[in-house]
């Protein structure tokens, strides 16, 4: 699916849209290496993708955005397995770069990270927005115009708060950090990614793109990958069955933990119970 509209009026006043749209990416679709020569910012909806900018290349994924600055030679290509779907809006006025280095973004600075769903899907309704009154038969400029200021608003807001909650931190690995210190402390009981991330007080889409970024994988695979290792030490006490260890790591449910273990380490719990015992001492 693809969606895209430009607009041919440039007044060069304050604020003006140029270009926008919607495309569910087929695998490897890519754009560049290439130059604009307005500004473009995309909001990834689902999906993966690479961002080339500066000669530095980003893994991008769902609740990322990327900014094109004027003049960049920059590339963009979707996942082979996991193709991203974003929209987009492209604008250019007096004000663009002012407005876009209140939100931190700048040639130097152009990937982001969407701290708060709310303003994420605030962000995505107006583009949505901004597409419908493209497709009606008298388009209103005033009203591109709105939602292109709408839009920038809620990214203002959004990237303010992100940087006002890492201002809590000498830097965005100690989220990590954090968030590792309470599973180890709460694994035994049912946790959720969302306990975790409001106990580190960032957003859920934020801790999994931390956790994706410093230990490749997400935080629910952390949790399950963490009490499997807690399971295999305990498992080596033959004092203590199947279900007791299910319920010492966080598994109500031994059917449940069975099953998990088996994905997990290759074998269900039982046989690795017995390979341990019966291995020489």
């Amino acid at each position: 699916m693809l969606e895209k509209y430009y607009i041919s009026k440039k007044d060069y006043t304050d604020l003006n849209v140029y270009r926008c749209g919607i495309e569910e990416c087929l695998p490897g679709h890519s754009w560049g290496p290439g130059v604009r020569d307005h500004f473009i910012i995309h909001i990834i909806h689902k999906g993966k993708g690479n961002f080339t900018v500066n000669d530095k290349t980003y893994k991008l994924e769902e609740g990322q955005g990327f900014l094109i600055c004027p003049g960049q030679i920059v590339q963009y290509e979707a996942d082979m397995n996991m193709p991203w779907t974003y929209s987009w809006v492209g604008f250019h006025g007096l004000k663009a770069e002012t407005i876009l280095k209140s939100a931190g973004l700048s040639p130097e600075k152009s990937v982001f990270v969407c701290s708060s769903d709310s303003y994420r899907v605030k962000m995505k309704n107006t583009l949505n927005d901004m597409i419908a009154e493209l497709r009606e038969e008298n388009v209103s400029e005033l009203m591109l115009a709105g939602y292109l200021y709408l839009f920038l608003s809620y990214l203002v807001k959004d990237q303010k708060q992100n940087i006002s909650v890492h201002r809590n931190f000498k830097n965005t690995n100690l989220y990590v950090s954090k968030a590792i210190e309470y599973i180890e402390k709460n694994y035994a009981r049912q946790i959720t990614v969302e306990e975790v991330a409001k106990a580190v007080n960032i957003d859920r889409s934020y801790l999994s793109s931390l956790f994706n970024k410093f230990l490749g994988i997400p935080p629910r695979d952390f949790i399950i990958n963490y009490r499997m290792d807690k399971a295999c030490e305990l498992l080596k006490n033959p004092r203590l069955n199947v279900g007791d260890v299910a319920r010492s790591v966080g598994y109500e449910d031994p059917f449940q933990f069975s099953k998990t273990f088996k994905k997990t380490k290759g074998l269900p719990p039982s046989k690795y119970r017995d390979s341990f015992l019966s291995a020489p001492q």
